[in-house]
């Protein structure tokens, strides 16, 4: 008999599914596994608990975005109310997380987002969840939640996030893998082509400016800023899903031919092999998939609670700018264009994070 694998994900932003989807690909082509169920919904924590957490954090992040700030500097940062915090997840969440997971008989649970990973390794702490759990990690920095001591092991995908979950886990429960993401960004594909694909100039500057599947941040400022600085380049302007921020760039830049607007798009790949640099708003996966293929990265904006994590995680290690306001992103910018392009992250010979979630459930 082969392994049940059961994913966990939430719909909130568009980096969380990207990944998840990703993993329960590479799972289910797994020879070891049977079967594999991705779920994308907090109501397996409960229903009523998942529309609890869910519209929470909507209206979070549809706000300016202090309570979300407030939230984390409370629940996340500090020792005592971050425990108590997670205690709660598992507490309220838990008899829904358990009935998810006998529903499917999963042998192994994935999780890919910071409050399922955080209520299903208080369970597993609390000896209330026999099956093992893995907590894939997409993000760099601020993984309070991501990484917790009841998880078996931890997925992650930036090398640079190992002495964080081995601060906050424990040594040895932490492993970093092959990013599981569109396989697209590891396959070779040079500039030229990529531009050749997308209908791009080959002999201009390209600046990529992206707020993430929900089209979040000042898109407009950054692409104002990249536009009077290329005055012989080209601004691609990601919209992501959002209706209202593709209205607005669309109205503001209608006379702009050096800013080309764009709504959600499943080229991504070819955008960030073919930019010459991306400014993106909210960190998290674009940011990965960045990293992969050698496209220079500039965090954009002042930021709250884990992206700022991001950014300053970044900035410190050298990986890429944080420009907080549109005066810092000019200079910002300039230097990130003379430097050129950056050598694509190193992704050969490491595991697959399917082969790690595989060796857990075995042991």
């Amino acid at each position: 008999m082969g392994l049940r694998v059961l994913v966990l994900c939430a719909d909130i932003g568009e980096g969380h599914v990207t990944v998840a989807q990703a993993l329960t690909a590479s799972l289910r082509d797994h020879e070891r596994v049977d079967a594999v169920e991705l779920r994308t919904d907090l109501t397996v924590m409960g229903a009523r608990m998942g529309r609890f957490m869910d519209n929470g954090f909507r209206t979070h992040i549809d706000g300016s975005g202090w309570s979300y700030d407030l939230a984390y500097r409370v629940f996340f940062e500090p020792e005592l109310p971050r425990r108590a915090g997670q205690l709660a997840l598992a507490l309220l969440g838990g008899r829904g997380l358990r009935r998810t997971i006998a529903d499917f008989k999963a042998d192994v649970v994935v999780a890919e987002y910071p409050v399922l990973s955080a209520a299903l390794g208080e369970l597993r702490a609390l000896g209330r969840l026999p099956v093992p759990v893995c907590s894939s990690i997409s993000d760099p920095a601020g993984l309070y939640y991501w990484a917790h001591p009841g998880v078996d092991m931890h997925l992650l995908s930036w090398p640079q996030s190992l002495a964080e979950a081995d601060r906050i886990a424990g040594p040895g429960k932490s492993t970093v893998v092959r990013p599981a993401i569109d396989a697209r960004y590891m396959e070779p594909l040079d500039r030229a082509s990529a531009r050749a694909e997308l209908g791009l100039p080959m002999d201009v500057p390209v600046v990529v400016v992206s707020g993430g599947g929900w089209g979040m941040g000042d898109l407009a400022g950054a692409a104002e800023v990249a536009s009077d600085l290329l005055t012989d380049g080209l601004v691609v302007a990601l919209a992501g899903r959002s209706e209202d921020a593709h209205t607005a760039l669309s109205a503001r830049f209608a006379q702009d031919r050096g800013v080309r607007v764009l709504g959600f798009t499943r080229q991504m790949p070819e955008l960030l092999m073919a930019a010459d640099a991306l400014i993106h708003t909210t960190g998290g996966t674009t940011a990965l998939e960045a990293q992969v293929v050698g496209c220079p990265l500039i965090n954009f904006g002042s930021s709250v609670a884990h992206v700022r994590a991001h950014a300053r995680a970044l900035a410190e290690l050298g990986m890429a700018r944080w420009a907080p306001d549109r005066q810092a992103l000019e200079p910002a910018l300039r230097a990130t264009l003379a430097a050129g392009r950056r050598q694509p992250m190193v992704v050969d010979g490491l595991p697959r994070a399917a082969d790690v979630v595989v060796g857990v459930a075995g042991r």
